[in-house]
Parts: C-alpha cells; sequence; structure tokens
C-alpha cells in the first residue's frame, strides 16, 4: 500500500521530523490513501475504523494551509521535468451535520469530510490534459444556485445573476430591488404614480437555479429551477392573480376583499391567505397542489375540490384526486425548498427529474433498469459526482455520469 508522504502525516498528525509515526497512525494513513476509506464508508458504515478517520479529518483541516503547501511540494517531486500542472485547491460545497441514509450506508458530514480529502489527495488521478498540452484538474458538476431573469412588460430582460443588489427597476408605481441574499422585493415608490393599465412581469429559474420574490402585496414566492411566474407589477382592482409553469412554493399575504389565484396548465388554486406548494411541471402532465396550512380551493374545469393543511389535490386529465400526507410526507414535497433533494418514495424517474432540473444534466434510463428503494435526503449544495456516488449504493441500478448525461441502468452484480 502506499503511503502518505512522511512530511504531510506528520503534519496532519501533529508529529515532528524525529518523532515516527505509530503503527496505527501509519495504517490509517495507508488506508487512506489505498483507497480502503472509500469501500469501508460505502460497505460498512458501523466500522470503528471511521473514527479514526474522522479524527484524523479535524486534525488535517487544523493545518490546512501547511498540508496543501506540503502537497503540492510532494506533487511538483513526481512530476516530469519540464511539465508543468496547475494544482487547485477544490471548492469545497457546505456539507452539514445532516445524515446522509441510502439503503444500509449512514454517513456523517465528518466522515464525508475525510472522504472529500481523501479524493483532493489523490486529485492527479483526475488530471485530464488541455487543448494547450498542460494538465488541468477536470471540473466536477456542480449543483444549482440562485439564479434568474426578471422580464419588465416592455420586454426588457434583467439578469438577476450578475446584476448587483440594490434599485434594479421602476414598473407601475413598484420600485423594484434586489436583495443581498439573492432575492427581488416590490414595494410603492413614492415617486412613482400608478397607471390603469395592468402590467405584468416575469420571474423565470433556468435548470440549475432557484430564486426568490416579493410581490407588491406582500406576498412571497419560491421558484425552483426550470421554473416561471408571471404576475402583475402592481396588483389592482379586487384580485390578484398569477400564474406558474414549473413549481413554486407561495407564502400569500391575507386579504379577504382580495383573494388570490395561481394559474397552472388551467387549474386554478384559489386562496385567501396561506401557504402551498404548486408544482406544474410541463414534462409531468399533472397539477398538484400540496396545502401546509390556510385553505385552498383547486378546480379545473367543472370539478372543485376544497383541501385542508395535510391534503394534496393532483389534477389529471379532467379528474381531481385528494390526498392525505403524512407529516413526512410533507417534508418530502417541501424538501427542494428547505435546500435537499428527497430519495424516500421516489422512483428512478422521478430522482433523475430533480437532477436534471438542479444540476442541468441530461439524463437517461436504459431499458431494463428496474425501480429500487432509496431512503433519506441529500443536501442540494452537493456536487453531482457526490450525489452519483451516494446513490449508488442501492442494489440494484447503477448512475453514471458520462459527458453531460446521467445515466441509469441495471446493476451487474
Amino acid at each position: 500500500m502506499n503511503a502518505l508522504p512522511g512530511n504531510i502525516t506528520q503534519l496532519a498528525l501533529g508529529k515532528t521530523e524525529d518523532t515516527p509515526l505509530t503503527r496505527d497512525e501509519q495504517e490509517i494513513c495507508e488506508e487512506w490513501t489505498s483507497g480502503k476509506a472509500l469501500e469501508i464508508m460505502k460497505v460498512d458504515a458501523a466500522d470503528p475504523r471511521l473514527l479514526e478517520f474522522a479524527g484524523l479529518y479535524d486534525k488535517l483541516q487544523n493545518k490546512k494551509n501547511e498540508i496543501w503547501e506540503s502537497i503540492e511540494a510532494a506533487h511538483a517531486l513526481t512530476l516530469p521535468a519540464q511539465q508543468d500542472v496547475v494544482v487547485m485547491e477544490p471548492q469545497t460545497s457546505r456539507i452539514g451535520k445532516r445524515t446522509w441514509m441510502l439503503a444500509a450506508a449512514i454517513l456523517t458530514g465528518s466522515v464525508l469530510g475525510v472522504y472529500s480529502l481523501y479524493k483532493v489527495i489523490n486529485a492527479d488521478k483526475n488530471i485530464v490534459p488541455a487543448n494547450n498540452n498542460i494538465p488541468v484538474v477536470a471540473q466536477p458538476i456542480e449543483p444549482g444556485r440562485e439564479r434568474a431573469t426578471l422580464t419588465l412588460a416592455d420586454n426588457r430582460q434583467i439578469n438577476l445573476d450578475t446584476i448587483p443588489a440594490g434599485i434594479i427597476a421602476y414598473e407601475d408605481q413598484m420600485e423594484i430591488s434586489k436583495q443581498k441574499d439573492n432575492q427581488i422585493v416590490y414595494k410603492i415608490s413614492d415617486n412613482h404614480k400608478s397607471g390603469t393599465k395592468v402590467l405584468n412581469n416575469s420571474l423565470t429559474t433556468p435548470y440549475g437555479g432557484e430564486y426568490k420574490v416579493t410581490l407588491a402585496d406582500g406576498s412571497k414566492v419560491w421558484l425552483n429551477a426550470g421554473s416561471s411566474l408571471r404576475y402583475p407589477a402592481a396588483f389592482k382592482g379586487n384580485d390578484r392573480a398569477v400564474e406558474i409553469i414549473g413549481e413554486g412554493y407561495f407564502e400569500v399575504a391575507e386579504d379577504k376583499s382580495k383573494p388570490f389565484r395561481v394559474f397552472a396548465h388551467g387549474t386554478e388554486v384559489k386562496v385567501m391567505g396561506t401557504k402551498f406548494n404548486v408544482k406544474a411541471y410541463d414534462s409531468e402532465n399533472q397539477v398538484t397542489t400540496t396545502l401546509v396550512n390556510g385553505s385552498v380551493a383547486v378546480q379545473h374545469g367543472a370539478s372543485l375540490k376544497n383541501i385542508k393543511p395535510g391534503q394534496q389535490a393532483i389534477v389529471s386529465g379532467d379528474n381531481i384526486e385528494i390526498k392525505n400526507k403524512s407529516k413526512e410526507e410533507m417534508a418530502r414535497v417541501l424538501a427542494w425548498k428547505n435546500g435537499l433533494i428527497n430519495l424516500e418514495g421516489e422512483s428512478v424517474q422521478a430522482i433523475l427529474d430533480q437532477i436534471h432540473r438542479w444540476y442541468n444534466v441530461d439524463t437517461k434510463i436504459e431499458q431494463g433498469t428496474p425501480e429500487t428503494t432509496l431512503t433519506g435526503t441529500i443536501e442540494r449544495t452537493t456536487p453531482l459526482k457526490v450525489v452519483l456516488e451516494l446513490l449508488n449504493t442501492n442494489v440494484s441500478v447503477q448512475f453514471t455520469l458520462q459527458g453531460h448525461t446521467v445515466i441509469a441502468k441495471e446493476k451487474n452484480n
């Protein structure tokens, strides 16, 4: 087995050059670099050596800069003469203390940190030649983030990803501003008078994007990836009507004199003041409304159904089906809004749909791919490569990335 260079292990474990590593410490380092750490974490989550890896990781974190200098120096010594290599410190995503549960594996955030650092030290395995013949580290496919385009009534478009925080436009009597936490807010401007014509705006998120908007009446809407919300810059008369394609979570400001209506593919959701989720992607051929609190009336054609908190209305064709949802099931519906990818109770196709929208990649299911049972959630800040590695702890379906396409196929056990 190949051990870490001595100077790196000594730095990591707080040793001096004249203090040798103990046998146990050397074994940890050897297993780490040989790949056994990855096997242990995937196969046996109860293995006590995980605690040793976690402890080593904590020590490594405390001497991060020194270790990187040692890694770069050691890496440079192994290169052929007159060959330059770009050694890059990876962009670490926020992997919290939340437990990820997939099949029989239970991995904590600290252990995943060890795994991430393991991959960094072995980064030379991922070096690919560039066009100028200088090897560079292959860039991973990163998760989505706050990205959206605002379209004003005159069809002017504002890229919210690049424009700085502050007032970005005036529409009707409303001042539109981008906040520092990447959301847009509409509020009445004292310097602009209201007109009689309704001026509609649109907020659109691409695949790999999400955004939040506070409307003129104070209602808040969170848009999921690949979604669009059309709404008046200022609500006029006794009506508040918006239209959505994709998925959005609504917190509607109460106003009994002005009902709030959401339209999606011919379905109308009518509320006074409440919290609910609407999912209406074109590819799914149905509109799903899930009520958190308050009351909602769902109408499609001649069918009209009222739902209560903890219920879900599914419109498919001309039918409206009402389902009762447990607290756990409600949490799964709202997982995206809370920064999570839900796996519990999802089909392979539904999981790929989430990956497609959030990571902006193509997806494919090969013929003969069986269904599989996955549990738990994954934080949406997780790089795609790690997501696929976690998904692959199931026993029947293999998830692979080929180019820019995630493919699901039957495992060859």
